[in-house]
């Protein structure tokens, strides 16, 4: 999500008893205690933030809960295989970022990612369903290493890790990156770290899903053209750096990751004709799932009500052939409570209506972002906004429901 239409949320925190309370029993080995505490990406300091978490008070619709199946944090379902399989046809995956916070003298919670577990259960109750995986950032200027402790708490809840690989120095977007440039990443200077990450997914052991270059397609953050030679030239760069960590992983031997390519629902800016879907995309060998950012609207400062059907229709068309050789997804989508003028409540339960009624047959899997700003300017907290949760709770328990794939099918 782009920064000019948020900040990002600082939610509450997870504590480590709590992570293992919720999933011991099923636990796949110890987590490292880790070392330092992240800055949530992209976020603000101060007291602009709000909450990602509904807290203890949020409580539940009065038919909610998790159904039988549904699993909660002590319920971790089978040992997971090593590499995660596309739903089959007409079922799709449910997954959500849970905004949340750790901060530095918390202790050992959550030490290495931008979400609270916290959130993600309560969003998991709050919908009335478990989740196929659960989404966060791995922000390089917080910590290199791979996130083991995150992983090993989604895992617990019966999720597969779905990892936004942040190699940036600095949280700050609309700047160029002073160190992990893609010239930088193209010439190997980072290879060591990429191998030693490598070797942490590797340990892991189950399926993960890694992202680099999210929303490349906007001028945000730093892997974008714009910071890195321009838009004659810097998607070419995009490309061979997409490859290169690629490359660098696979021959450490972390065959366990689905790798993600990320692309915003818009070009931005939209009037470069290099800086489309198609430019970006660094090939069939490299890429195993494509993804897009879908947001109808980001809040009280965004007047526009989006139609994610045509821009997702325009994305496809850029891409091109890829758009039909790969499995497409929602990596993030999303609405805010507070844009009455676009009847939020109403698109959400159309959009949960075709996404597992099959309007769009390709896409294979959503995952929404659950977050709101203290000041709620927006809000996508689901547990605390029942303008959202009752038609998330309605429509994935209702007839259309047995679409979703509700575990994670790895082999």
């Amino acid at each position: 999500m782009r920064r000019s239409d948020r900040t990002l949320v600082w939610g509450a925190l997870c504590l480590l008893s709590l992570a293992y309370a919720c999933g011991s029993a099923t636990s796949f080995g110890p987590a490292p205690s880790g070392s330092g505490s992240p800055t949530p990406p992209d976020a603000g300091q101060g007291p602009e933030a709000g909450t990602g978490d509904a807290g203890p008070d949020a409580g539940l619709p009065p038919d909610g809960g998790t159904p039988p199946d549904a699993g909660t944090g002590t319920d971790a379902g089978p040992p997971m295989g090593t590499r995660i399989q596309v739903p089959p046809d007409g079922h799709l995956y449910h997954g959500v970022f849970p905004a949340g916070l750790t901060n530095p003298d918390a202790g050992p919670a959550e030490p290495d990612s931008d979400i609270s577990l916290d959130a993600a259960d309560a969003y998991s109750a709050a919908v009335g369903r478990p989740l196929a995986y659960i989404y966060f950032s791995n922000e390089w200027f917080v910590s290199k290493a791979f996130p083991r402790f995150t992983a090993e708490a989604i895992r617990a809840r019966g999720a597969v890790p779905f990892i936004r690989l942040h190699m940036r120095s600095q949280d700050r977007q609309l700047i160029a990156d002073p160190l992990y440039t893609l010239d930088n990443i193209n010439a190997g200077m980072f290879d060591a770290d990429l191998r030693a990450w490598a070797d942490g997914a590797k340990a892991f052991g189950t399926a993960l899903v890694v992202q680099y270059g999210t929303e490349v397609n906007g001028d945000w953050n730093p892997w974008s053209a714009k910071y890195n030679g321009g838009y004659q030239v810097g998607p070419g760069k995009f490309r061979q750096a997409f490859r290169h960590i690629v490359e660098v992983m696979r021959a450490e031997g972390a065959s366990n990751i689905t790798w993600a390519l990320h692309l915003n629902e818009e070009n931005w800016p939209g009037d470069q004709p290099n800086n489309n879907a198609g430019a970006y995309y660094p090939g069939d060998d490299v890429v195993d799932w494509i993804g897009f950012s879908m947001y109808q609207n980001y809040g009280v400062n965004d007047p526009r009500c989006r139609d994610i059907g045509q821009l997702l229709a325009d994305r496809e068309a850029e891409l091109g052939a890829a758009a039909t050789a790969k499995p497409l997804f929602f990596f993030e989508l999303g609405t805010s409570a507070t844009s009455t003028q676009c009847e939020p409540g109403t698109w959400l339960r159309q959009t949960l209506d075709d996404l597992l009624g099959s309007r769009w047959p390709e896409i294979h899997g959503f995952a929404w972002w659950d977050e709101t700003t203290a000041d709620s300017s927006f809000v996508m907290d689901v547990p605390g906004s029942p303008i959202l949760q009752q038609p998330f709770h309605d429509v994935l328990n209702g007839p259309l429901g047995t679409h979703l794939q509700d575990r994670p099918i790895a082999r």
